[in-house]
């Protein structure tokens, strides 16, 4: 019921112009603190009303088990209902990082109790079964403000 719930509540983000596909960062590089550098292809935001200045990050990192990098970038488009429609979700950055074939997640939740419940979700299930396991890592922040962290990392 979730996933039906979460797909009719991003209909109405999108009929009131409330889900954005935003640019700002649209081909930029950021540098992990492992090193890795990833290239940002997407970014969705959700506006809100809610004036909450931090939230919790979540970052999933994974290699996908088959096809392209292309068609997986034309295919990471159809799990967007699920994901902006889920209780308590700003904001999903997707990026690759083209040396490793890495993919990386960058998520924004109210809290930390959301990116619980979305992990236990039928979209990261999904999206784990489409992964390589050993390749798979997920990584929480806590009560920080997206925008900085994201300006944080940025290298361009």
């Amino acid at each position: 019921m979730t996933i039906i719930c979460s797909i009719i509540r991003t209909i109405f983000y999108l009929i009131t112009i409330n889900l954005r596909f935003s640019k700002k960062y649209y081909g930029k590089t950021v540098l992990m603190d492992d090193g890795l550098k990833f290239k940002i292809f997407r970014h969705i935001k959700l506006e809100s009303k809610k004036n909450i200045p931090t939230g919790s990050i979540f970052i999933v990192r994974f290699k996908f088990k088959k096809f392209s990098h292309k068609t997986n970038m034309i295919t990471s488009i159809i799990p967007i209902p699920s994901i902006a429609g889920f209780p308590n979700f700003r904001d999903k950055i997707w990026m690759i990082d083209w040396e490793t074939g890495y993919w990386q997640g960058l998520y924004q939740w109210d809290n930390t109790s959301a990116i619980e419940k979305y992990k236990k979700s039928f979209v990261l299930g999904i999206m784990n079964k489409r992964s390589i396991k050993s390749s798979l890592s997920y990584k929480i922040i806590p009560d920080v403000n997206f925008e900085e962290y994201l300006k944080s990392i940025l290298v361009n």
